[in-house]
């Protein structure tokens, strides 16, 4: 009898699964653990999509997706915007284009909303092998189809650049990206 109340219990727990608790992706504070930070709100709604802007002569195509990323360090889960983009020079020809990552390899994915902007700026993070930086997008029009694009370099030291494409980096600076 007390082998089958014990194995009663242990196939209970192993059966029984923890509820993951779910809650709103604006939600202040740290983060915890076994949580899934979803975008309940659809406020990453209107950044999803392809977006165009031309910088120094060149055509910037970037497609932003919502992927549900897992952060091991807090054990939690959290919607984020993830980046693929390709450059074009004048001529149409392709320089480079991450399109082909895997969503957990993309290089841009989003922080979070930047605080005391009503939630209309958005931080992102650009990472390669070579350098990194963040972004600022916000929309320029109320019908949500101009972002205003702003990228800032952390790193300007290259000490070893085996690896790194001349070609691949992110626009710098200032310029307007269209909805396609």
């Amino acid at each position: 009898m007390k082998n089958i109340l014990l194995f009663t219990v242990v196939l209970i727990c192993f059966t029984c699964k923890a509820q993951q608790q779910i809650i709103p992706l604006e939600t202040k504070g740290w983060p915890v653990e076994g949580t899934y930070y979803k975008d309940l709100n659809d406020e990453l709604l209107p950044y999803i999509g392809t977006w165009k802007g031309t910088f120094d002569n060149k055509t910037f195509i970037i497609t932003f997706t919502k992927y549900k990323d897992y952060n091991s360090m807090g054990n939690y889960y959290k919607d984020r915007l993830i980046g693929k983009y390709k450059m074009l020079d004048n001529n149409g020809t392709q320089l480079y284009s991450t399109y082909s990552l895997t969503d957990d390899k993309a290089k841009v994915s989003s922080l979070g909303f930047v605080p005391n902007t009503n939630r209309n700026k958005i931080l992102l993070l650009f990472k390669d092998l070579c350098r990194d930086g963040q972004m600022n997008i916000y929309f320029e029009n109320a019908q949500k189809t101009l972002i205003h694009w702003r990228y800032f370099v952390n790193q300007t030291l290259i000490t070893d650049d085996t690896g790194c494409s001349p070609n691949n980096e992110m626009p710098k600076g200032d310029f307007t990206l269209t909805k396609q």
